[in-house]
């Protein structure tokens, strides 16, 4: 079997307004838009760091109601992110927390309904 065959993977959310959505993901959790489709644009890219780029998508169907998924984001420092997001206002239920099965973590909830986790190892 072949190594590495893989590189990278991103996450494409369905979101009512991408270019909202962006700039929430950019002001609020200090991700930047490496990519805009359409005009007015419908999918935008946004990343952090080395390897977390998420992708939003607009809805042809704006009548049905958007199903949350969740995002885990494996970062480096936990309470760092955590204490950024506060500094900016991000609406966190709660601070980190280490978790039994090996993790410390926390939620942010986007404009969508989507859930992000942030965590690490611990």
């Amino acid at each position: 079997m072949t190594e590495n065959l893989f590189s990278h993977c991103a996450p494409v959310l369905s979101v009512d307004n991408a270019v909202d959505t962006a700039r929430f993901y950019k002001e609020k959790l200090g991700f930047e838009i490496a990519f805009t489709y359409g005009d007015p644009p419908y999918y935008v890219v946004v990343k952090r760091g080395q390897g977390v780029s998420i992708h939003f998508s607009e809805r042809e169907d704006c009548t049905a109601k958007i199903q949350p998924c969740c995002v885990y984001i494996f970062v480096t420092n936990v309470d760092a992110v955590y204490d950024e997001y506060l500094s900016k206002g991000v609406d966190v239920a709660a601070p980190p927390e280490n978790q039994e099965y090996g993790m410390r973590e926390f939620d942010v909830v986007d404009p969508n309904g989507h859930f992000l986790t942030f965590g690490q190892d611990v």
